[in-house]
């Protein structure tokens, strides 16, 4: 028996292969393809949208081969997918958790976690955690249920001086800072906090949205955005020696995620991923040309939502809006407000004053509440009253979503078709964005910090972005 043992674990190393059983990835790029083989010269099965779910088959080299829920399989290289940790939910409380077909205290329960017991977690939507249940994903209520990471599990800080805290939250005490690329082993996490071990044994509290799991993949770093100044050839390697994929034509848009030797490593606006020389390439500001009207949801005698700490809405809507203004104004947008201060403006009035200075799109900032503080989650907007076309609301506010919740700590709420009147008083191609609730005590901390701010901004426009180069 320990010889056939021996055989098959020889036979896998050999094979450069390993099997992941039920492993789960989310691409990281928009628009990106999935290849017939592990090679950048075969061809394509299918171009991915970013945080397309992946099942892992298997892994050779630098790759993976993939499943989509589609049904669509090939291969993706690993610098493209993020492998978010081992999680579980664990019942902590003294009672039994129902365990619900879908995340709402009226559907129907099909089992319950007993005190004491963990499922393997997947995911989380409408602040309600998806587990593995009898081999089927169900929900349980998030605020009934703890989440908690296998022993092994690391994370890697983004930033240079990052705080870790007490607790899960920016008003606690510091118990010492780390650096870009510090790896901690991470245990636990709490609306957007990751319960983190030190180095002495103690434990204690990191923001999500200042680490990331897997420090090489690519969306860590900056995307650029190019054209080509002549005709060039797309190589399958950052060498004239490597197999060309194909001749991009002159003026093509690309960005470049990687770089060696004077080789840009490329994404083309079809998805093709290849490699060509720097020398031919220009950078370009990938919204020149675009007018966009931004709207810091109300203002004035409207406060918005209040929180339980007595903020108001309508303060921090501006907050971001004006980060985000200069941001995209950085990478060469026209950029307008509804308002640039504190005073009130119809929501009508606003959605025609998008009309009225003839923008490419519209985007509403908002931030949520509930009477319930247990709620939390991003979520997006649109409206179909007038316009059943994708393009003037549904694709703006899907490219917005998707950026957003890549951040470590941002949760998903759904992307909503819903009659506001912002979005139905304009034929300009509009969304509203909700970033937080500010009824959720902890999740109104986050939405109120600078650099959740900063990163925030930074997802938005490059959903901007993608909306602009489909």
């Amino acid at each position: 028996m320990k010889k056939l043992l021996f055989f098959i674990i020889a036979i896998l190393i050999i094979s450069g292969s390993s099997i992941y059983a039920d492993t789960i990835g989310y691409t990281n790029i928009s628009d990106i393809a999935l290849y017939k083989n592990n090679d950048y010269s075969s061809n394509i099965s299918d171009v991915l949208d970013l945080n397309t779910r992946l099942d892992i088959i298997k892994e050779k080299n630098e790759w993976y081969n993939v499943k989509t829920s589609k049904g669509s399989s090939g291969w993706i290289e690993k610098y493209f997918v993020t492998v978010p940790a081992q999680k579980f939910v664990s019942n902590n409380t003294g009672y039994n958790v129902n365990i619900r077909t879908s995340p709402t205290t009226l559907s129907k329960t099909v089992g319950q976690l007993k005190p004491g017991e963990k499922a393997k977690y997947i995911d989380t939507y409408h602040s309600w955690h998806i587990i593995e249940y009898k081999g089927k994903e169900y929900y349980i209520a998030s605020w009934l249920a703890d989440i908690e990471y296998d022993a092994s599990q690391e994370i890697y800080l983004l930033y240079d001086k990052i705080n870790i805290r007490e607790k899960s939250s920016i008003s606690s005490n510091v118990l010492a800072q780390g650096n870009k690329y510090d790896s901690f082993n991470v245990i636990g996490e709490n609306n957007g906090w990751y319960k983190i071990k030190l180095d002495d044994g103690s434990t204690g509290y990191v923001a999500g949205w200042l680490t990331t799991y897997n420090k090489n993949y690519y969306s860590d770093g900056n995307l650029g955005h190019k054209k080509t100044i002549d005709d060039l050839n797309l190589r399958s390697g950052p060498s004239t020696k490597n197999e060309k994929v194909q001749t991009l034509k002159k003026g093509a848009i690309v960005n470049v995620v990687g770089s060696d030797n004077g080789w840009d490593k490329i994404v083309t606006q079809e998805g093709l991923v290849g490699w060509c020389s720097g020398d031919f390439l220009s950078e370009i500001n990938p919204l020149s040309g675009k007018e966009i009207l931004l709207d810091p949801g109300h203002g004035g005698k409207d406060p918005g939502s209040i929180s339980n700490s007595g903020k108001f809405e309508k303060y921090v809507n501006l907050e971001i809006t004006l980060k985000l203004k200069d941001l995209l104004e950085s990478l060469g947008a026209k950029v307008y407000l509804t308002r640039n201060g504190d005073y009130y403006i119809k929501n009508k009035e606003r959605g025609q004053m998008a009309d009225k200075l003839n923008v490419d799109i519209l985007l509403s900032i908002h931030h949520n509440s509930l009477n319930n503080s247990d709620y939390f989650g991003l979520s997006t907007y649109y409206n179909t009253i007038k316009y059943k076309d994708t393009r003037y609301g549904y694709d703006l506010a899907e490219d917005i979503y998707l950026n957003a919740i890549t951040i470590n700590g941002v949760y998903r709420d759904g992307i909503l078709d819903r009659n506001f009147e912002v979005l139905r008083e304009t034929n300009t191609p509009a969304a509203l964005i909700e970033i937080g609730f500010m009824s959720n005590p902890q999740e109104e901390m986050n939405i109120h910090n600078g650099s959740f701010q900063d990163i925030m901004a930074e997802k938005i426009a490059d959903g901007i972005i993608d909306y602009f180069e489909q």
